[in-house]
């Protein structure tokens, strides 16, 4: 039975697995909370928010291919791989981690994750004597969070003065047109979906099973919308046409 646990990479239009996977793969997040110590109470601890999730992956991309590749219809040299990690580094731009868990049998498992933006903060490749071709890597990934502003409208009747407060105003919320897809419709499903919206790798068929809109992405993606069971167990990507809406409520 093929191996479908894999480590997909997305940029752009460029999707990516890992043709060897790693021996582990250690998550980690911490938080910077704080110590004090409180007269007449003693030592306390102060929660603070989470530090962002680092993901280190250290592996071999092989020369030449080989039984235990994942990748044996779309081998590509370590070069490719290379320059994929390197440049995102370079350019300082995210890119799309997807871990695609399976299990032996080709059961998924953990399919709540469903991939989070990262950065290539550290990567570091050499090549080993009596290994010609092969290069060997280490490679951490540290999550990304969009930090663009955000932009509001605010107006005023009167022209301002020194003291004068300036009301904002919040638009109300439109009425969602009948038929429309939104984040949090359940609607009506038919086709494969896959473990990333640009369709990398195959997790299941829906066939008129009713489902819940996740997440809504780029729509010049082949597989722009996420989508879940009606109680929240994520399933994956599949295309805007194979979903009719059923309710905007």
């Amino acid at each position: 039975m093929p191996n479908n646990f894999g480590l997909f990479f997305t940029r752009d239009s460029t999707v990516i697995r890992l043709p060897v996977n790693p021996e582990k793969l250690p998550v980690e997040k911490t938080s910077d909370n704080s110590d004090y110590n409180v007269l007449g109470i003693g030592p306390i601890i102060v929660p603070r928010i989470p530090n962002l999730r680092i993901v280190t992956i250290s592996s071999w991309f092989p020369g030449r291919p080989f039984s235990g590749v994942l990748t044996p219809s779309a081998f590509q040299p370590p070069e490719f791989y290379l320059q994929f990690f390197q440049s995102a580094m370079d350019d300082k731009v995210p890119i799309l981690y997807t871990p695609v868990r399976y299990y032996e049998n080709g059961e998924p498992f953990a399919t709540g994750e469903t991939g989070f933006q990262v950065i290539v903060t550290q990567f570091n490749a050499e090549e080993r004597g009596g290994e010609t071709g092969d290069f060997y890597y280490d490679l951490e990934l540290t999550e990304y969070r969009d930090y663009s502003p955000q932009t509001m409208t605010v107006t005023s009747t009167a022209q301002s003065t020194e003291n004068q407060t300036i009301p904002a105003t919040v638009s109300p919320a439109r009425e969602i047109p009948t038929g429309q897809l939104y984040v949090g419709a359940a609607c009506i499903a038919n086709g494969t979906y896959y473990a990333s919206s640009y369709g990398a790798l195959p997790s299941g068929t829906a066939s008129g099973s009713t489902v819940l809109v996740s997440r809504i992405v780029d729509l010049s993606r082949p597989y722009p919308v996420h989508i879940t069971t009606e109680s929240g167990g994520a399933l994956g990507w599949i295309e805007q046409s194979g979903l009719q809406v059923v309710s905007t409520t």
